[in-house]
């Protein structure tokens, strides 16, 4: 296993309870689903979120939502933070890569269910 495994796996294991994430990929729930989830605390008012919603809510009409964008928008006082600053994504480069492109993915499906275009 090379350095970067190890240190993405040990950010993964310590954020997020081994056994709630076991069961939760028993359901068929990957790594990437929990941490799009899970809820974070913005850094500057304090209100709580997952970067679900704030994806569907507070860049619901930016090109970015659907483009790997590495920023999480507080739906209350719209201050953008990275997503490594999460504390479960940690600051690891790649999860919060993998975090990123899955998200965006979601997004990507999601428009395309309701027939919007690619890019909103």
């Amino acid at each position: 296993m090379s350095g970067n495994e190890e240190e993405g796996r040990s950010v993964r294991s310590v954020h997020i309870d081994p056994a709630y994430a076991m069961a939760m990929r028993e359901k068929g729930f990957s790594w990437n689903t929990l941490a799009s989830i899970r809820k974070v605390s913005c850094p500057q008012c304090g209100f709580m979120f997952s970067l679900t919603y704030s994806r569907t809510v507070a860049c619901k009409g930016c090109p970015m939502a659907t483009q790997n964008c590495p920023k999480a928008r507080c739906a209350k006082c719209d201050h953008e933070f990275y997503l490594n600053e999460m504390p479960h994504v940690g600051n690891n480069k790649y999860t919060a890569r993998s975090v990123a492109v899955h998200q965006s993915n979601i997004e990507s499906q999601y428009n395309e269910q309701l027939g919007r275009k690619r890019h909103r």
